[in-house]
């Protein structure tokens, strides 16, 4: 099965207004009218600059091994291939919010306005990566499985080489929904995000952070992730 979606821009910002929040200035900080400046024009420029669009279709666990070792320049053990083990269904996924919203971000920096372009850069990653769960979701709701959990897994991540982006957009052809991949395997537009959907049981996307590529790992935000599976 294949799905080609649209997303509501206002929809999509409403739904990262938690993150967003978290770039205001703390109270009493002399900054705290600025930056609360700049996160509200932020926002009108998302509304009117975005389109988001995402697809997703459904693989074979048996086919999926062979896209996942792409050039073969994955870690030796990595998280994904144990969650994997134990996958009820996956799905192929790519999501953008078009190329203007780069362009725009791109344009504030060389004008020197680096506030402006960080604040909406972190707005476009925000929304962009929470459109990767949007896709979950859907396809989560799809399988009509109440004790599974869908979590998205892209490469450039958890000892999945970004090289791997090679075989997942041959198989994918994401250019239907406008994404494109270069030479050195980015993705244009900038904020676009791809990789693979697992559907599996909630345990399984638990899992310690003691594989080789999370020593490296700036963030740990699989333990986060995980977490809020079970808030749910």
């Amino acid at each position: 099965m294949r799905e080609v979606f649209e997303v509501n821009s206002r929809q999509l910002l409403m739904k990262t207004e938690a993150a967003i929040r978290g770039l205001e200035a703390r109270d009493g900080s002399p900054a705290v009218a600025a930056v609360h400046s700049i996160i509200d024009r932020s926002r009108e420029v998302f509304n009117d600059m975005v389109r988001p669009r995402g697809l997703y279709e459904t693989l074979a666990i048996t086919d999926f091994d062979q896209i996942y070792r792409g050039r073969g320049d994955n870690d030796g053990d990595t998280p994904l291939e144990h969650v994997v083990d134990e996958a009820v269904s996956l799905a192929l996924f790519a999501v953008t919010l078009g190329d203007q919203i780069s362009k725009r971000i791109s344009a504030l920096f060389d004008d020197g306005e680096l506030a402006e372009g960080y604040i909406l850069d972190q707005v476009a990653s925000f929304a962009a990566d929470e459109l990767a769960s949007i896709a979950g979701r859907r396809f989560n709701a799809d399988s009509a499985r109440q004790d599974t959990a869908v979590l998205p897994y892209s490469p450039g991540y958890c000892g999945w080489h970004v090289s791997g982006q090679q075989a997942l957009f041959a198989h994918l052809r994401p250019d239907e929904i406008g994404i494109s991949l270069n030479d050195s395997c980015l993705m244009h537009p900038t904020k676009s995000v791809s990789g693979v959907l697992v559907l599996a049981p909630v345990e399984a996307h638990e899992f310690s952070p003691s594989f080789p590529c999370c020593a490296t790992c700036t963030t740990l935000d699989c333990q986060e992730r995980a977490a809020s599976l079970r808030n749910t």
